[in-house]
């Protein structure tokens, strides 16, 4: 998919407009350009402080002298020019940019990128024609020329305050060599087994906010995670190409490493040399522990509990089924719970191989998948009502009876309605397992499942412990009725998450249509009933589905929801310029079909409280909804190791890296998190 884009990127960038003025074409509307200079004449020096200034509209950006996965940095041919002997450029640190989910660097808004001139005879005029060739992108590339003329006499009495005042804090962004620094490099190894960059700097006075590799064409040398101790500073950066698939790099390849700061930065060329990364993160074996942790808490979920209360239900009805019946039917609900992880550990692994983007419950983003859970649940609660006594074909009523299919079918049943949770240890679990190899992610999945069937298990190891139920009476009616609205709750949550796929209309029309077929199937149960609704719903579904116009055609505009915070868009590439301006940024991913982050909503970040600090003027809350399929936030979540939300991170001035926070929130969590951020 990555690589796809990169060549729609590619020929995009054909696009061309050539120019003879001083700036890009005015009816582009894209950029302008200017030479600027320091000096209203050369007066004598040999070397002139010049820089050419780019202007870019809206979201238009443009590249730094490695541009990462796509884009061209900016060229100048000065041929025409007279008394120029040569120009150096440099370069300010730039910022990561994301096309797609292609990640580039370069600069937003406006650059200037400084130049030092110089001259042939300093007692001469200096006149230069710059044929500047500049790419800028938003959603597409142009390839733009622009003709520049600056003209310098040999003698001026003054110098370009202006132009001085502009260009003097790109040049104090200009990384220095790490020679004229205090630091030096300890460590400059390439772990080839992980795909792992591992640098080790003594003698920093400056936090390290985050590195650009230059030296190997179409490989993304990820964002770093950055540790101190005892004064080295250790960034790990993991490499992968174009496919989003681990990279090689050859073992003497030669590198220029950019280490920036809040005030520009420190670079460095060397050699790689083979060495082997200790893996910071916790042992599988402690990860497989915390899955089966995670996995038995998704029992308590309020997704999972009703499968699971239905299946003890059904035990107490089934008074005839003898103990090594019972313990069969259990141990098939477990198998099919199981096979659902293996199924999605498999989904997950050739995702993964083809660099296809992917997350822990995303399946909840698609419209078609809610559209196929909506009827399911409403069969189950119909049956718990007793209002689906209707002659089915055979195959069905196997699947939907106590039959041993049946069995094994309410266990992946389970699983899928698992998914939009992020029960504590589960999420860490998950990330480990997706960041790691195939036979990591079969592991770690096979402990979720052994976690949520562990009920299961148990019973089907003690069959007889079910006889501490009390005995069937008219307690099982009321539980039942209790149990059919709890699926009932979760079917209105299914119709509510269709509000993101849907126009205004369609959804009101289709959630009127869904509560008739209810009324109709518990007032009228019987087969007539059953096929017309299920007819009029397959009618419904598919128009869905299949009529994108229909889905379109009055669609509602995306809005943030009602909230007291003042949150801003999810931007990550503005979190380093908001920490060196001295402020503390609060990142909340979250999505209406997360669970969790509801809960973390209303229960934390709803505090009177918590809002007064995230309010604070020193205090930038971002907020990134994933309700719905985004590139930029799939690969933030990539860079930082995880694949599942809630997603809450912490930055500030005593935290530039940033800090994750766990899944279910506290006071007290988000409070120090900020305290200690903002230090």
């Amino acid at each position: 998919m990555r690589f796809y884009i990169l060549i729609c990127l590619l020929l995009s960038s054909f696009a061309y407009a050539e120019q003879s003025a001083s700036a890009f074409d005015p009816a582009a509307k894209v950029a302008t350009a200017q030479l600027l200079s320091t000096a209203n004449g050369v007066n004598g020096a040999t070397v002139l402080s010049m820089g050419l200034k780019i202007t870019l509209d809206d979201e238009w950006k443009t590249y730094w002298s490695s541009p990462g996965l796509a884009g061209a940095p900016p060229s100048i041919d000065w041929q025409g020019s007279e008394n120029l002997a040569d120009v150096e450029w440099s370069w300010p640190v730039p910022q990561r940019m994301m096309v797609y989910d292609v990640e580039t660097y370069g600069y937003k808004h406006e650059v200037i990128y400084p130049l030092q001139v110089t001259v042939i005879d300093p007692s001469k005029a200096l006149a230069l024609q710059a044929k500047t060739t500049m790419l800028v992108c938003r959603e597409v590339c142009i390839r733009a020329q622009v003709n520049l003329v600056l003209n310098l006499p040999a003698t001026a009495s003054s110098i370009d305050k202006a132009s001085s005042a502009q260009l003097q804090p790109y040049v104090a962004n200009v990384p220095v060599d790490i020679s004229a620094t205090s630091a030096s490099i300890q460590q400059f190894g390439w772990d080839s087994a992980s795909s792992q960059l591992l640098i080790e700097v003594a003698g920093l006075t400056t936090p390290v906010l985050d590195s650009f590799v230059e030296g190997v064409d179409f490989t993304l040398f990820s964002q770093p995670k950055i540790s101190q101790q005892d004064g080295v500073t250790r960034l790990i950066i993991r490499v992968e190409d174009m496919a989003g698939t681990p990279a090689r790099l050859d073992p003497q390849q030669a590198l220029k490493v950019t280490l920036t700061n809040a005030h520009g930065g420190i670079t460095f060329t060397d050699t790689i040399k083979p060495t082997v990364i200790e893996q910071t993160l916790p042992s599988w074996i402690y990860m497989l522990l915390l899955a089966v942790v995670g996995g038995l808490i998704l029992n308590l979920m309020p997704c999972v509990l009703p499968v699971l209360s239905i299946k003890l239900l059904g035990v107490v009805e089934s008074v005839s089924e003898s103990s090594a019946q019972r313990r069969v039917n259990f141990l098939l609900s477990a198998a099919g719970i199981f096979v659902a992880f293996w199924l999605l550990a498999l989904l997950f692994i050739g995702l993964k191989y083809f660099g296809i983007g992917f997350g822990w419950g995303v399946q909840f983003q698609s419209a078609a998948f809610l559209l196929i859970m909506i009827p399911v649940l409403l069969l189950f609660a119909l049956n718990l009502l007793d209002k689906f006594d209707v002659q089915l074909p055979q195959s069905l009523m196997d699947r939907l009876s106590g039959s041993n299919k049946g069995h094994f079918y309410q266990g992946i049943f389970a699983v899928l309605l698992a998914t939009p949770c992020s029960a504590p240890f589960l999420g860490t679990a998950v990330a480990f397992a997706l960041a790691g190899s195939g036979w990591q992610i079969m592991v770690i999945f096979s402990g979720l499942a052994l976690g949520l069937s562990l009920p299961y298990l148990l019973i089907a190891m003690w069959p007889n412990s079910v006889k501490v139920m009390p005995k069937p009476g008219l307690w099982m009616v009321r539980f039942r009725q209790f149990l059919a609205a709890l699926l009932c709750a979760t079917l209105v949550w299914l119709i509510w998450l269709l509000q993101a796929h849907l126009s205004m209309m369609l959804w009101v029309t289709f959630s009127v249509i869904i509560c008739a077929m209810v009324i109709l199937l518990i007032v009228k149960p019987g087969p007539k009933s059953l096929v017309t609704t299920f007819a009029i719903y397959l009618l419904l579904a598919n128009t869905i589905i299949w009529s994108p116009e229909s889905v379109t055609l009055l669609q509602r505009s995306d809005t943030q929801s009602e909230s007291e915070i003042h949150w801003q868009a999810f931007e990550p590439e503005k979190i380093a310029e908001y920490v060196a301006e001295g402020k503390t940024v609060f990142i909340d991913i979250t999505a209406d079909w997360c669970i969790t982050c509801v809960v973390n909503e209303r229960a934390v970040l709803q505090r009177s409280d918590i809002i007064t600090r995230l309010n604070a003027d020193n205090v930038v809350a971002m907020k990134g909804d994933w309700t719905k399929p985004d590139s930029q936030i799939e690969a933030y979540l990539k860079r930082h190791g995880r694949y599942a939300i809630p997603f809450n991170q912490v930055f500030g001035p005593a935290l530039p890296q940033g800090r994750l926070l766990p899944e279910l929130l506290t006071k007290d969590v988000v409070t120090i998190g900020l305290v200690q951020a903002g230090q």
